[in-house]
């Protein structure tokens, strides 16, 4: 999941260490590492459910919003409503690269139930492809496949989120287990 806000150059910046959103659910989960727009990346460190009028001035503040008032404005809801309030820390490009640091095993593992989800198994196809084509643009990546560019690029969000891949300027790359899964793969092969 890439981390939209307002203020992501104060984030980096670590101005602003506190987000309130309107979901009627979490989107995020605490210790999980996002990405930030155009770059950089969070780890929620908190997450709970409050109401706006329960929210003190040094939490608008550290939302980066100048009052409670303003905080309510921005997201259009009466200060009764109840918001998920998501405390945020800085996180390195690493962090976000590898989530969970998964095994090589567990990695396999859960390729293979995405395979059995799909359609049909595309996994090791994908993670090859980039293994042996790296920093190449999508567009020109999805042909191989049989796919449209941006079916491969939500396919390749599935294997970042396993900490397989990394995005680069232009393309792609395996991350160092995206690289050893690939190696197994390639030797089953």
């Amino acid at each position: 999941m890439q981390f939209t806000t307002l203020n992501s150059a104060e984030i980096r910046a670590g101005k602003v260490t506190v987000s309130f959103r309107n979901w009627k659910r979490p989107h995020v989960k605490v210790g999980g590492v996002y990405r930030l727009r155009p770059n950089g990346a969070v780890r929620v460190t908190d997450l709970r459910m409050v109401r706006l009028d329960a929210i003190d001035a040094a939490d608008a503040a550290r939302a980066g919003f100048a009052s409670v008032e303003a905080l309510a404005a921005f997201l259009k809801l009466p200060t009764s409503a109840t918001v998920t309030r998501v405390e945020l820390k800085l996180a390195s490009e690493e962090q976000l690269a590898s989530p969970a640091a998964l095994s090589v095993e567990q990695a396999l593992a859960r390729l293979n139930a995405t395979d059995r989800r799909s359609a049909k198994p595309w996994t090791a196809a994908a993670l090859l492809l980039i293994s042996a084509n790296p920093a190449t643009r999508a567009a020109d990546l999805a042909p191989a496949l049989g796919w449209e560019t941006q079916k491969f690029k939500a396919n390749v969000r599935k294997l970042k989120a396993l900490g397989l891949t990394q995005s680069l300027g232009t393309g792609y790359r395996l991350t160092d287990i995206g690289a050893r899964v690939a190696a197994a793969l390639a030797s089953r092969a």
